[in-house]
């Protein structure tokens, strides 16, 4: 039996909200996230017909509310599905895609590389003499996903639409269909234009969720909000969407102020605040209410952050203080950290940009420290790893060519031996055009005493599809025997996070899943492995979103920093510095204990001003 004796009493209302749709305003260490699993809980618990999808925005959130939902209950919630919007948009072009020409094995591109190879394809076919940037083109592509752009006529997040751009970016969607492979933009895009143009299947889908909630909906871009709204279409519809407006700040991806305007234009919601910090002290929510106050866009109605317990101990003011350079700033955080006598892992090195974070990392590393940037990468660096996951690509895709060639140079990788894939190809004629068949025959013929590795890849992805037993005895120590000595440490850490996410897998899917679900929540998840136990974090403010530590050094506070020199172009009083200033106030309100300002009088060879922000909130510095 779920209770409710630990809420206040909003979150209690939230909790037991059944009146139609409901927009949650929940401040920072408001608890949000367990209001939010305690509701879908409580609607399975009473309710044998309900079935709720919840969605969010990073897998971590997604596995951690499948994991309160599964400890409330009791047992597996198979009536909930708690993903990520391009979870759901992949397992929903992966049911219906081919009313759009797309594959249900369709696979994601997580590689600029792949991306690079199919525009270049499309651009070959154009007259246009388009700029020679092609990132940057790729870029634009993304900002009209983000935008659900439908391909005529002028865009609404770009300034300018220059005339051939309606044409590339038709033929790139095209291609991407016809070689049936999407990038990440593309799954929300075409999951919204799959349940727009095909009424039957939108109608299929809703009727799977009974309820539908939203975490950090402040953060969606116009592609995520259109696929919410052909999810849930009736302004009376049972929605349940958690939002802070003052934690916006994903805007160069599409999120914007604007979003809570539509979702109060398209639903009859009622509204439900819960102001009180349960992680803050009373210092850190005044001078974060001192600096989001000078933000003019904001919910008008919307209620200060308070303190849960206002009697709750500090351990120390707000430190702000200056050094001659970015280097002793490094220094200084190193020091303090040390004379403080606190453990690295409750600490964390928050800065505006990665440059920034990167360099005081090389300086705490010099230090002694043992540094941790968290970077995003989409595939295991690993040979080991790699050969196994596009063996199983394989396996899934036995006629994929660009597989075939990628599994070529893993093995290549990994061995040393060559397999030529044009060869593997004419041979897989013998063997109805199984490419894998055929490579572990021509692998086989060369081995060079990987004969044990291709024996397994033979028996379990080849002769018989047990996917589910490999990976299992490779993730359980298998892998070691396909390691070399001079790489074990790296391969290790790969192999921990890859079980990581194996388990994630599971759990949301069941025993049962199949392999071409498998690799496809396997693509869509960041291979970087987790920090190690006593590791210095050092962090972005827009990676650190929805996190908390005890400790925290927002370094950086300088006048065209942070604030950023191209928000202060754009004016004092521009959309652009009120993010820069919601960034601040998402940095400022991770904190648990204490918070440590610092700044260097000069960045990257140039003199700065201090930050406007640190004046804002009231915080002086020491020099």
């Amino acid at each position: 039996m779920i209770t409710f004796d630990n809420l206040n009493e909003n979150q209690r209302r939230a909790v037991g909200w059944d009146q139609g749709p409901l927009l949650v305003l929940a401040g920072p260490g408001s608890g949000k996230t367990g209001v939010l699993t305690l509701r879908v809980a409580r609607l399975l618990e009473e309710n044998e017909s309900a079935s709720v999808l919840a969605l969010t925005f990073t897998n971590k959130a997604a596995t951690e509310m499948r994991e309160r939902v599964h400890d409330l209950l009791e047992e597996r919630a198979d009536r909930a599905q708690l993903c990520t919007f391009h979870s759901f948009a992949t397992d929903v072009l992966a049911q219906h895609g081919s009313h759009l020409g797309i594959r249900s094995d369709f696979r994601h591109l997580v590689r600029d590389e792949d991306r690079m190879a199919i525009l270049e394809d499309v651009i070959d076919g154009l007259d246009e003499d388009l700029p020679a940037d092609r990132k940057g083109l790729l870029h634009v592509i993304d900002r009209l996903f983000s935008e659900s752009y439908a391909g005529e006529g002028e865009s609404s997040s770009l300034a300018a639409t220059p005339a051939w751009l309606p044409t590339l970016y038709r033929r790139y969607c095209d291609a991407l269909i016809d070689a049936n492979r999407l990038d990440f933009g593309s799954l929300l895009c075409f999951a919204g234009r799959l349940l727009r143009e095909k009424p039957a299947v939108a109608r299929v889908v809703r009727l799977g969720w009974t309820h539908v909630c939203v975490d950090e909906f402040q953060d969606t871009n116009r592609a995520q909000y259109e696929l919410l709204r052909l999810i849930a279409p009736t302004r009376s519809h049972s929605l349940f969407v958690v939002a802070d407006d003052d934690q916006i700040i994903y805007q160069w991806n599409g999120a914007s102020p604007e979003r809570l305007l539509d979702l109060r234009r398209d639903y009859d919601l009622r509204t439900i605040q819960l102001p009180e910090s349960y992680r803050c002290p009373p210092a850190i929510v005044a001078l974060a209410n001192r600096l989001i106050g000078h933000n003019t866009r904001r919910i008008a109605e919307k209620s200060i952050l308070a303190v849960h317990d206002p009697q709750q101990a500090y351990a120390g003011e707000v430190r702000y203080d200056v050094f001659p350079s970015p280097r002793k700033e490094a220094e200084f955080v190193g020091r303090n950290i040390r004379e403080r006598g606190l453990p690295s892992s409750d600490c964390v090195v928050l800065g505006r940009t990665t440059r920034l974070v990167r360099n005081a990392a090389d300086g705490l590393l010099s230090a002694g420290y043992d540094a941790y940037v968290p970077v995003r990468k989409s595939e295991f660096d690993s040979p080991a790893a790699n050969v196994l996951v596009e063996a199983l690509r394989s396996a899934n895709s036995p006629h994929d060519r660009v597989v075939l060639r990628r599994l070529c140079l893993a093995w290549e990788g990994l061995t040393g031996v060559v397999v030529d894939p044009q060869s593997v190809e004419a041979a897989a004629a013998l063997f109805g055009g199984n490419f894998l068949r055929a490579w572990v025959q021509s692998a086989e013929a060369v081995a060079g005493g990987w004969e044990r590795a291709l024996q397994r890849i033979r028996t379990d992805l080849v002769d018989a599809l047990r996917f589910p037993a490999v990976v299992d005895w490779f993730l359980e120590g298998g892998w070691e025997s396909w390691d070399r000595d001079d790489r074990e440490e790296s391969t290790s850490e790969e192999i921990a996070t890859w079980k990581g996410l194996h388990g994630e897998i599971v759990a949301e899917y069941g025993d049962g899943v199949t392999l071409n679900s498998y690799l496809q929540q396997l693509d869509l998840a960041s291979k970087t492995p987790p920090p190690a136990p006593d590791a210095l974090r050092c962090m972005t403010v827009h990676q650190a979103k929805g996190l908390e530590f005890k400790h925290v050094y927002l370094i950086g506070m300088a006048q065209e920093v942070f604030p950023s020199i191209y928000a202060l172009r754009k004016g004092a009083d521009s959309r652009q510095v009120e993010e820069e200033r919601r960034s601040c106030f998402v940095a400022v309100t991770r904190t648990r204990d204490t918070l440590t300002l610092t700044r260097s009088r000069s960045y990257y060879g140039y003199p700065k001003d201090p930050s406007q922000f640190p004046a804002e909130m009231g915080v002086a510095s020491r020099s």
